[in-house]
This record gives C-alpha cells, sequence and structure tokens, in this order.
C-alpha cells in the first residue's frame, strides 16, 4: 500500500530546502530524492563521491543515470585511504569517512554559494537506518547534513514502494555498499586488495547473485555471503563460482548463506 502523505510530506519538505545539495552514491536512497525532486521541478544539484572505496561500475550507473535525466551534478574524486583515521579500519571508520565526504561536499556547496544563504546538504539516510549500527550518523550531525527520508519516517520497504508507484526504474535496485565493508574492523586493506575484491564480486555478478559480499575476515580467510534468496543460483553454478573465487585469488574461501548481508562484522 502506498503511503501518499509520506510522499507528500517529503516533497513538501525537500521545496522547503534553500539550493538543495544531495549526496548521490547512486543506491536507491540517494536515488529516489533525486527522483522525487526532478519529478517536483525543484532546482538541486547532485554531489557523487568516487575514490578507491567505491566500486566502479556502480560510480558509472550513477553517473549515467545522471545524466540519463538531465540532472545536474558535480564528481569529487577522494581518497579515504590517504586519512589514517579510515585506513586503520576500526569500528569508527564510518564515522571518519563520512566526516571526510561530508565536509568535502559542504566546502564545495559553500564556495559555490557564496556569500548570504547557504545550501543545504541532504543525503538518503532512510529511517530503517536509524535503528542500525551507523558511526556515521554522527558525523551528519555534527556536520548539520539533513536526512530528508529519515525525517518524514520513511523505511527503506517504503522507500522501494514509493519508487515504484511514482515511476523510478529499478526500484528493487540490492544495496552496495563501500569496499572497505568487505574487510573485519583491524584489517588494514591497500587500494590494491580494494579493487581484488571489486573485480571478483564483477565477475561473480556474471551467473546472476546480485545481494552477496566477498569478505576478508580478520584472520585472512576469505568468506562468500550469498542472501539466501539466492541461494538457488549459488546451487546452478557451484562450481564456476569456485572457480572464480579461485582465479580471483581467494583459492580458500568458504561460502556461506545467510537471511541479512549487510552489517556483518557488527553482528559478530
Amino acid at each position: 500500500m502506498v503511503n501518499t502523505a509520506k510522499l507528500e510530506a517529503l516533497e513538501s519538505k525537500l521545496k522547503g530546502f534553500f539550493s538543495p545539495v544531495l549526496a548521490f552514491s547512486g543506491g536507491v536512497d540517494s536515488r529516489f530524492l533525486a527522483h522525487v525532486m526532478h519529478r517536483a521541478e525543484i532546482d538541486f544539484m547532485a554531489v557523487h563521491i568516487t575514490g578507491e572505496h567505491v566500486p566502479r561500475a556502480e560510480s558509472a550507473k550513477a553517473l549515467n543515470w545522471l545524466q540519463t535525466h538531465d540532472i545536474p551534478y558535480q564528481a569529487l574524486r577522494l581518497s579515504p585511504l590517504s586519512v589514517p583515521e579510515i585506513a586503520a579500519n576500526d569500528k569508527f571508520r564510518c564515522y571518519h569517512c563520512k566526516r571526510l565526504l561530508f565536509s568535502t561536499i559542504k566546502e564545495m556547496a559553500q564556495v559555490n554559494g557564496g556569500e548570504g544563504e547557504q545550501p543545504v546538504i541532504i543525503d538518503g539516510t532512510n529511517a530503517s537506518d536509524l535503528g542500525e549500527y551507523r558511526p556515521g550518523l554522527k558525523a551528519l550531525e555534527e556536520l548539520g547534513i539533513v536526512s530528508p527520508l529519515a525525517l518524514c519516517s520513511i523505511t527503506k520497504d517504503e522507500v522501494r514502494t514509493l519508487a515504484v508507484a511514482t515511476g523510478m526504474e529499478h526500484a528493487d535496485q540490492p544495496a552496495t555498499p563501500c569496499l572497505l565493508t568487505r574487510f573485519s574492523y583491524g584489517s588494514t586493506p591497500d587500494e590494491q586488495l580494494l579493487q581484488q575484491v571489486e573485480d571478483c564480486e564483477i565477475a561473480l555478478k556474471r551467473y546472476g547473485l546480485q545481494n552477496f559480499r566477498v569478505r576478508i575476515l580478520d584472520d585472512g580467510s576469505q568468506l562468500l555471503q550469498v542472501s539466501n534468496a539466492e541461494k538457488g543460483v549459488l546451487l546452478k553454478h557451484h562450481e564456476a563460482i569456485e572457480g572464480t573465487l579461485r582465479s580471483a585469488g581467494f583459492e580458500f574461501a568458504k561460502i556461506h548463506c545467510s537471511e541479512r548481508i549487510s552489517g556483518f562484522y557488527d553482528r559478530k
């Protein structure tokens, strides 16, 4: 059932922001915000961050979506691994990374905005995120970033439902968080290892897997974590998937199916 009241509340809130700048990852949440603003003819700028932590294919899709819909954007490249607090990869990594990303976006918006009232920086945090372990939310609060979906109590499921109802394509898009989330807290991946994981995941998608992660555990062992919903795909292509893992340098990777994929290290 579509909650039209929440959609109307979201549109009203977005129309009230001065010169909004959207942190645009290309995931379903930030795409939905861009879709709603574009549909409501709200003038806004999207900012997409690239770097060694962002899968290249996801960046390409994000930028292509913006271009296809004629949405003004800027792409900024950052290197989170150059920041010691992020490279340390402890349980507060996400806080430090969000500080870096949103400080950069805020500085860019302020420079472009000139003197007077400053643009409002918004992001795609939804109401469901508030119940998860997300240290990055503290950084957003400190920097004054606004999360319209959360403010309107719109959950992840409601984002997808409203996206379908308003005609946004690929509303079932699975989450693809940054590559640093593939590594156990305390491990210190370099750019080459991030690339190795990304290349392996790209290869595995050829078999039809969508909701999965290649993970590097704290003892250096590897794990392919696959959603229970895709167990059939895993069984059908099991030998080929094992071969792909070996070719990618993960010859000893274990394969595990689970109900939830996100937040793996936060539940350990």
